[in-house]
């Protein structure tokens, strides 16, 4: 999405990691088709709505975009989800399924990378 308005459907990979205090940053990349990457690459008020309804707020990391781009590097913010049974298990899972394991407190260690290729609106 782009100022509210739906651009077009779009593939990420996104990896969420666990800060201190609680917080979860996240970045990965989207994958859509060249031209829409390029309507919507660089600009301001682009967002990710997942398919099980979280808002994502997205920031280009590249600085250009090379003719014929179908990917591109994003920070994400926004409805992350807060837990890495969530994380483990995708952005829509049953803490109740998710594989054991305790989280660490350390900073910046990755939850999982199991939001990987899930398609959404962008």
């Amino acid at each position: 999405m782009r100022d509210g308005k739906p651009v077009v459907r779009a593939s990420y990979d996104f990896e969420g990691f666990s800060r201190l205090r609680g917080a979860v940053m996240s970045s990965g990349e989207i994958i859509l088709p060249p031209a829409a990457l390029k309507i919507v690459f660089g600009r301001l008020g682009v967002q990710l709505l997942t398919d099980d309804g979280r808002l994502l707020d997205l920031r280009f990391s590249n600085k250009e975009l090379r003719q014929g781009d179908d990917a591109a590097l994003v920070e994400v913010s926004g409805d992350l989800p807060a837990s890495p049974a969530e994380w483990r298990g995708g952005m829509a899972a049953d803490p109740e399924l998710a594989p054991p394991g305790p989280a660490s407190g350390r900073s910046d260690k990755p939850i999982s990378a199991s939001a990987r290729k899930r398609r959404a609106s962008a």
